[in-house]
């Protein structure tokens, strides 16, 4: 029997991955999750390695975003803020992991929509 020595070093950063894979991944993504409400825009970052799914500017939006956190085991968060026009809007987001990559879908939901 071989044992391996333990470690208590952490483990090495992996170096970030290519554009290439991010965007492979984000396609996986969008196959996996054919049956969920679809983003209108996707973003990938490679500086942050991180995918962005950004919803409708609509109520509808709210039920959609609750889909995909129901999916991925993640929490709906929100916030009153400005869109990137400067108007006042609820910012709906949910972030989780897609095979190591950090994953926001979100949506700009104007204030006359939420009731506010």
């Amino acid at each position: 029997m071989t044992t391996i020595p333990y470690s208590s070093s952490a483990a090495p950063d992996l170096p970030p991955l290519p554009i290439g894979a991010l965007v492979a991944c984000a396609l996986d993504l969008m196959r996996e999750t054919g049956d969920l409400p679809q983003p209108r825009y996707i973003t990938i970052h490679q500086s942050t390695q991180a995918i962005g799914l950004q919803f409708a500017k609509s109520a509808a939006s709210y039920r959609a975003l609750a889909g995909w956190a129901q999916r991925f085991g993640a929490v709906v968060a929100s916030e009153d803020r400005n869109d990137p026009q400067g108007q006042p809007c609820r910012y709906v987001r949910v972030t989780f992991d897609w095979f190591g990559v950090e994953v926001q879908a979100y949506a700009y939901i104007p204030v006359t929509e939420t009731g506010s």
